[in-house]
């Protein structure tokens, strides 16, 4: 139980860090984390009945998760967490859904449920054990872009490189950017997992950000860094023209001293010994 305590008190604190920033009105953003047998040890456990799912992911079957709840209100989370969350597990034919903790009151979790899981499920697909937490949440800059300017993930993410030269450091495999789907849906789910198999954050066009990591500490980090440098560009073009950015020099000379490895097609320069 003390692992799962730790890990609500994280949430709790990610909740109204989302709430702080203003990127959390109402009922917005949700959070989700792929819990390992030992975070739920001594945890006393329901095993209510099992809910159908919009979405089939067999991927996660068996795995279980804790989840913020539909309609939950970051602002005040850490008032009463097993109100505004809960433990579910995925049936093994990846089609339902049980809670086994947590959404009192008859609660059930967030409505991007399928977004989430489909996240997930590309890390699982991956082999990658680690990236566990996600995050989904309205940055208004960075929403505010996908008004201003038409994007993709290429332009989007040279677009955030060339303004804050954290962002090639923190997110070196870009940006994934998705044109307008129905929040909630199966169409936006199954388009976030086809761009999580590259990337670790994604913008929703005209809604919001979701990053996937480790845990929750880094995925805010990857969200608050591309919300930073989306203020900046904002900012600048505001006094006219950008004319100066970070050159693809610049950018090259700051993943050799950091020693990360860009998406190549993006950046537009070979970088010596990081090549694939």
């Amino acid at each position: 139980m003390k692992r799962l305590q730790k890990l609500m008190d994280t949430v709790r604190s990610t909740a109204r860090d989302l709430w702080l920033r203003g990127w959390a009105e109402r009922n917005a953003g949700n959070l989700s984390f792929r819990l390992s047998p030992e975070d739920l040890s001594g945890a006393v456990l329901r095993e209510e009945p099992w809910r159908d799912l919009d979405v089939h992911v067999p991927d996660v079957a068996g795995a279980r998760f804790l989840v913020t709840a539909t309609g939950s209100y970051m602002r005040v989370l850490e008032q009463d967490p097993e109100r505004d969350l809960g433990v579910i597990e995925i049936e093994e034919s990846g089609c339902r859904y049980r809670t086994l903790w947590g959404y009192r009151n008859g609660g059930g979790p967030t409505s991007e449920l399928p977004s989430h899981l489909r996240a997930h499920a590309s890390r699982l697909q991956a082999g990658d054990d680690e990236k566990r937490a996600v995050i989904h949440t309205h940055p208004p800059n960075l929403i505010a872009l996908t008004y201003a300017k038409p994007l993709t993930t290429e332009s989007l993410t040279r677009l955030l490189w060339e303004m804050h030269a954290e962002c090639i450091v923190v997110f070196p495999r870009g940006c994934g950017f998705l044109d307008w789907r129905m929040p909630g849906s199966e169409d936006l789910a199954r388009a976030t997992e086809e761009l999580f198999e590259k990337r670790t954050l994604v913008v929703w066009k005209h809604h919001g950000a979701v990053a996937l990591e480790a845990d929750f500490e880094t995925a805010f980090g990857l969200i608050e860094t591309a919300e930073r440098a989306a203020e900046i560009y904002l900012k600048v073009a505001a006094l006219g023209p950008v004319s100066q950015k970070l050159s693809t020099a610049q950018l090259t000379a700051l993943a050799e001293k950091f020693g990360v490895q860009p998406d190549l097609e993006i950046l537009g320069s070979i970088i010596p010994g990081l090549e694939e």
